[in-house]
């Protein structure tokens, strides 16, 4: 089920309609005997049933005049800081009011929504002020702003927004006849706000006229001001947001059932139209996906985006304007492809056409012709029942309404022989994207070349051999993507790696310098793909082609690219040698920077696997300057040092440098519309390790989630990363759900084991003897680490910081068996192993801290409460010097939890109640609620003496 499968609809949809002809005494007897004939049909059409009557008692759309019931939210009442002036109207979620702030420090006009009688008692208080942090980050000129979240004294929960005085978008577009053009340009201002959104990993899913408001200096029509207020009066038209603005301002409303792409969305998950806390949606403005009970994601929006293309553009709905009952239109919105828009107005009767082209300032036959062509293609792509059909993000949209507006050509084309090439690209796009980055690479050395050419003959000549290989490589490439690779025929990346091997080997005539690209090419596609065996049969052998070359270019590139993959094993001294090689091998011109990026990138990955973080940060932050310094631009170049940089800020333990770096990278990828590639799943996998070892564990499950969806293929988890299963359940497991954690690093093991990749293998087993000692299970604990021992000698150099690592994973074990004097002692040598890596200037700050927190929890148990008190406070001012403003860690709230301890066994009841304090907020916002750890901390702070 799902969007994944959407066929059960029309197996579903006769059905339905039956039911909803039958009166409603006999549907539920009707009901029964088809869930004995069909259990999965029955149960589809019960869900569609129960939408259907929701919709019908809510009165399916808004209502014109909603009536406000009385509830505890009354004008003159206090909430927070604010006072309630005036209701503004009702929605979904609840019942909206105008409140200015009342506690003298700054006069401020807001909107505050209470939340309606579904969510209170569904959705916990700490929950629901967790989802308000998140909302709280979606900082953008656009939105409107999300200023606090709470509860109120009456059990109310509540959002305060900023308050907004503006007009619904198809209103404001109508009253001021504002043209195609124009109103193409506040539909931009929208995607930037959803875009800025979808980077936040917050999805809409209400996007309509009504929750998009334009700000107006004026409004023709509407009541006085109120007098003494300088407010206007209460208006259900009106939303939320910041009063007063300037004309023609977009401001995006009402996130109140946006979410998280979290854990509990499983793809092929149903997901019905009233949801715990949600809400009813908009049926009218609703994707296929969300009317069928498939995975929301950021495809729903594009979706409800191009339906507010066509309302504004054609002042018709995609589904027509005819009277439809809820079951109706959802069947419409599954089945049915909408006009395109030019034949909507083409079907409309003269008077309303003539009308409907008056209010954007044209004729009809005008307004048709507009439409036609790139604008009819680019709404249908919007609009396609398949969410894997439209645009990759609502950035990719963006840009081509851009590209229309400047007469250029649009990147969506037609259902021709051209969207079925892309439908094919699309099914290989791990082929393909390791093609394009060959193209990219080539490309880039040849547009800056030949900036540079007009010159010299000798940067001539260099233009002409780089652009000479560059064919050759497209030629590979062309014949990776069709003649190795016929239509209808089975194959994988490694099939045609293997294939452009023996072209390669075959052309023995071809120039050396293009036979070394080509390989090189090839040997970095391998690595790409972790085929270390085959990438370094390669690149080593472009590396001695290259040795009788005089081209610093080619000999530069063999080099380092070799150097990258011997950086993988244990040869770092050789790998090193060869970066400084490749390094002196080119001279400081422009035209060589590209080259001078690739090999300080490259040469930073070797300073990584040599704990030398410090020299890696520098080598990259060279990379972004010698990028910069490149005649050809490339955002793609920009974003792949992006992605290793906040890599090696987390391995070198600067978590705060890291999860910004992502969050940079991760709007580089949304603006450059590959939100849903292979690399954004890198993307977000090394973000959310990043959160989780920063301590904030929820936010990383999330991420992960995001990330193994990116990742499946047709719902199927087996097309996912070993890493990616490994780290997720990791993070299950830190979050004490280890029967769920188990099922993932099993998977993750045996398909590791399969592949031959060990490092994967040994950390699987890490965090199996994690999983282990959350269960109880000493003794499997144990066996896990016996057999990570040898694993790691073979891994990893004499001083790496792993030793340290399983040296404390032996510490844990020993405490839990009751050894605490082994336990101890093991600490204290995982410490010493740690302090002696990072006087060495190997990195470990990271991992200090909770080797901290570690040894503390086996002094207090040991009785030694000063030792104790002196290791967690050392391990807190640590932490505190990489922490995000802000931010909770559940790092903090071990290392609170165990000073608490310490310091309630020396009787310093009030410090230990604030440390116990600090470690519930930290752990409760970090881990949840219901965790273990956080449950006994507030017990603690309850039985601590006053």
């Amino acid at each position: 089920m799902g969007t994944r499968n959407p066929d059960w609809w029309q197996a579903a949809s006769p059905y339905l309609d039956q039911a909803l002809d039958l009166p409603e005494a006999e549907r539920a007897q009707w009901l029964e005997s088809l869930h004995r004939e069909n259990p999965t049909i029955a149960e589809l059409v019960g869900r569609l049933l129960d939408e259907h009557s929701v919709l019908a008692e809510e009165g399916f759309l808004e209502r014109s005049a909603p009536s406000l019931p009385p509830g505890p939210a009354v004008a003159g009442q206090t909430v927070g800081v604010y006072t309630l002036v005036s209701p503004i109207g009702e929605g979904g979620m609840g019942t909206v009011w105008l409140a200015r702030r009342s506690d003298g420090r700054f006069e401020r006009q807001v909107a505050i929504k209470f939340l309606g009688i579904a969510v209170r008692g569904r959705l916990s208080e700490e929950r629901f002020k967790q989802e308000g942090r998140i909302l709280g980050r979606l900082a953008h000129p656009h939105i409107a702003e999300l200023l606090d979240a709470g509860v109120s004294k009456a059990g109310q929960p509540y959002l305060v927004l900023e308050y907004v005085d503006g007009e619904h978008i198809d209103r404001y577009c109508d009253q001021r006849s504002l043209d195609v053009s124009a109103r193409i340009g506040l539909i931009l201002d929208v995607i930037e706000a959803v875009a800025h959104a979808h980077a936040n990993l917050i999805v809409h899913r209400d996007l309509k006229p009504s929750n998009v408001l334009v700000k107006s200096a004026h409004r023709p029509g509407l009541p006085p001001e109120m007098p003494g207020t300088g407010l206007q009066q209460a208006d259900p038209a009106r939303g939320v947001g910041e009063f007063p603005g300037s004309d023609g301002q977009v401001k995006l409303l009402d996130f109140g059932i946006a979410k998280l792409l979290e854990a509990g969305e499983q793809p092929g998950a149903p997901t019905l139209l009233t949801r715990e806390g949600g809400g009813a949606l908009t049926l009218a403005c609703a994707a296929p996906e969300q009317v069928t009970g498939g995975v929301v994601t950021t495809a729903t929006d594009v979706y409800a985006l191009g339906v507010l293309l066509y309302l504004l553009l054609t002042g018709r709905h995609p589904t027509g304007d005819g009277p439809h009952s809820p079951a109706g239109l959802m069947k419409a919105i599954v089945e049915d492809d909408p006009p395109r828009m030019s034949e909507t107005i083409l079907a409309l009767l003269p008077e309303t056409a003539h009308a409907n082209a008056a209010r954007r300032s044209t004729t009809a036959e005008k307004l048709r012709r507009l439409l036609r062509g790139d604008l009819d293609t680019i709404v249908v792509k919007a609009l396609k029942k398949d969410p894997r059909e439209r645009y990759s993000s609502v950035t990719a949209l963006g840009d081509d309404l851009r590209r229309h507006l400047r007469h250029e050509p649009i990147a969506a084309r037609p259902d021709t022989v051209g969207y079925r090439t892309a439908r094919f690209i699309r099914r290989n796009r791990a082929v393909v994207a390791l093609a394009a980055l060959a193209v990219t690479a080539s490309l880039a050395g040849v547009m800056g070349t030949l900036l540079q050419a007009r010159t010299a003959r000798a940067q001539r000549d260099f233009a002409v051999r780089q652009l000479s290989r560059a064919e050759e490589i497209n030629y590979l490439n062309a014949f990776l993507l069709s003649d190795a690779a016929p239509m209808g025929k089975p194959f994988t990346v490694n099939d045609l790696l293997v294939r452009a091997e023996r072209l390669v080997a075959r052309q023995t005539g071809a120039n050396p310098a293009t036979r070394v690209e080509m390989l090189v090419s090839i040997g970095n596609q391998y690595a790409t793909l972790d085929e270390d065996v085959s990438a370094r049969r390669v690149l080593e052998q472009a590396y001695q082609l290259s040795r009788s070359l005089q081209e610093p270019s080619t000999r530069a590139r063999a080099a380092c690219g070799l150097a990258n993959i011997l950086s993988r094993g244990s040869e770092l001294s050789h790998a090193e040698s060869l970066v400084q090689e490749g390094l002196r091998q080119l001279p400081a011109e422009p035209m060589f920077a590209l080259d001078r990026a690739s090999c300080l990138h490259f040469g930073s990955k070797v300073s990584r696997e040599e704990n030398a973080t410090k020299q890696a940060v520098e080598r990259l932050r060279a990379t972004q300057q010698a990028l910069q310094e490149a005649p050809y631009h490339s955002a793609v170049a920009d974003l792949t040092a992006l992605l290793d940089l906040a890599e090696t800020y987390r391995i070198a333990g600067q978590f705060r440098e890291a999860i910004t770096t992502s969050e940079q990278a991760a709007a580089l990828m949304t603006s450059l519309g590959r939100d849903d590639t292979q690399r954004a799943g890198t993307l977000f996998n090394n973000w959310a390790l990043t959160l989780n070892l920063a301590g904030r564990t929820l936010e990383a499950e999330k991420i992960y989630r995001r990330a193994i969806q990116i990742g499946s293929s047709d719902s199927n988890e087996g097309s996912i990363s070993p890493m990616l299963l490994l780290n997720y359940g990791r993070v299950l497991s830190d979050l004490g759900r280890f029967r769920e954690a188990d099922s993932y690093v099993r998977r993750a093991s045996a398909a590791a084991r399969q592949s031959g990749t060990q490092h994967v293998v040994a950390q699987s087993l890490v965090v199996q003897a994690s999983i282990y000692r959350g269960l109880g299970d000493a003794k499997s604990a144990s066996k896990a680490i016996d057999e990570l021992d040898p694993l790691y000698r073979r891994l990893y150099p004499p001083g790496h910081r792993a030793f340290a690592s399983i040296t404390s994973q032996r510490s844990l074990n020993a405490r839990l068996s009751g050894d605490l004097t082994s336990a101890l002692e093991l600490a204290n040598q995982a410490l010493s192993l740690m302090d002696s890596m990072m006087q060495a200037g190997r990195g470990g700050g990271d991992l200090l801290p909770i080797l901290l927190v570690r040894r503390s929890d086996v002094e207090i148990l040991l009785h030694n409460f000063e030792a104790a008190a002196a290791d967690a406070q050392r391990a807190l001012a640590l932490l505190q010097k990489d922490a995000q403003p802000g931010a909770f860690s559940s790092s903090f709230g071990q290392a609170y939890l165990s000073l608490g301890r310490a310091l309630h066994a020396r009787d310093k009841s009030e410090e230990a109640r604030a440390a116990f304090r600090s470690a519930a907020q930290h752990l409760a916002n970090a881990v949840g609620p219901d965790h273990p750890d956080t449950l006994a901390a507030r017990q603690l702070v309850e039985q601590a003496p006053k």
